[in-house]
């Protein structure tokens, strides 16, 4: 079921069907790009790790010298105001996605600061989490050679994955795409909207470090607290390249919308035995329990 949603343009509510945003007096946004946000869900009738979304959200706005348009904790009581009305419009087993928008800041049409704090949204959605049956089966991934830019922040920019799904996504008929690192065409970077791990015959879990090649995506920093410490799976932050994921007994991918999502192909890449594997099972299993308790 649909529900009729509110979200927040400026400094009001709108329907979410209404919601815009202005063009003449935030060029700095429509035309400049000059626009960050974050993702955040809700579980359980709460907002699920907004602290970490905050601590990205203000990391990427000081890192591109965008003065946020609310402290940091206006922004929470506000989000929190946000999700409790529209939560009053759902039942209660309809999680929503917030996105929340800072947006411009600039001088007219110039790449100057204008002193001005950027402008707010926060755009309400229900979340659509994928297909069940993928969670049993796996999906796919095609490789796409790309660097995001600033990629440490989380940019409205994502032009990479948009010319990966026109090319080679549907030639390898993909779910998504992971990025291959450019410099070396061997490293695997993350996907479009995720973070990859990947698992080796000995049971290590291996992911892309934080190296400003990334994004420190929240869903990332969950898995590996869950797993941090535990004797059964250990993890260890690396670069993995395309030559480690062949021999890769598992892969999983993780995500705000998706949780933890098995991969058993990259390419024309078999992962393990092509489908879901322990390890995989159990990190899924991990995170939803996370969830249930949160």
């Amino acid at each position: 079921m649909t529900h009729r949603l509110l979200s927040y343009q400026r400094d009001r509510y709108v329907p979410t069907e209404d919601l815009s945003l202005p063009f003449l007096d935030d060029i700095g946004g429509t035309l400049r790009g000059y626009r960050i946000f974050t993702a955040c869900k809700t579980t359980h009738g709460k907002i699920f790790r907004l602290d970490d979304h905050l601590d990205r959200l203000y990391y990427s706005a000081a890192a591109l010298y965008m003065k946020p348009p609310l402290t940091r904790t206006a922004l929470k009581e506000l989000l929190y105001e946000v999700a409790a009305k529209n939560l009053e419009l759902t039942d209660s087993s309809t999680d929503l996605v917030l996105d929340v928008i800072f947006s411009g800041g600039l001088q007219g049409n110039t790449f100057q600061q204008s002193g001005k704090p950027a402008h707010l949204y926060v755009a309400v959605q229900e979340l659509e989490p994928p297909p069940p049956e993928l969670y049993k089966t796996g999906v796919v991934l095609a490789t796409y050679p790309h660097q995001r830019m600033c990629a440490d922040v989380k940019l409205l920019n994502y032009i990479g994955a948009v010319l990966a799904h026109q090319t080679v996504a549907p030639l390898k008929h993909a779910y998504d795409v992971v990025f291959v690192s450019p410099d070396d065409a061997a490293t695997l970077l993350e996907g479009s909207t995720f973070t990859v791990f990947f698992v080796t015959d000995s049971g290590e879990i291996l992911t892309h470090p934080l190296d400003g090649k990334i994004l420190d995506s929240v869903t990332r920093r969950v898995v590996l607290e869950l797993l941090a410490g535990r004797a059964d799976m250990k993890v260890r932050e690396t670069p993995v390249t395309l030559a480690m994921a062949k021999s890769a007994s598992e892969a999983f991918l993780a995500s705000t919308t998706r949780n933890v999502l098995p991969v058993v192909k990259i390419d024309d890449i078999q992962i393990g035995q092509g489908r879901p594997g322990k390890i995989t099972q159990s990190v899924m299993e991990l995170f939803e329990a996370y969830l249930n308790s949160y």
